[in-house]
């Protein structure tokens, strides 16, 4: 059961870093991700999470 919860829970922060992206009336959006966890951040050079600092930059048009 707790591989299901966390599994729900990665994708409620997936599914919710796809709805901002795409409601967003701008031509361009940034999405920060930790490489090594997958977080998605903002504006940082280090991840909250896991301490990484493999920070990757997705630029959406």
């Amino acid at each position: 059961m707790r591989g299901q919860k966390n599994d729900t829970t990665s994708q409620s922060t997936v599914r919710k870093a796809l709805e901002a992206v795409l409601s967003r009336g701008t031509d361009r959006t940034i999405i920060e991700e930790c490489r090594r966890c997958g977080t998605t951040l903002e504006s940082t050079t280090e991840c909250p999470s896991c301490g990484g600092d493999d920070i990757v930059e997705y630029r959406i048009q």
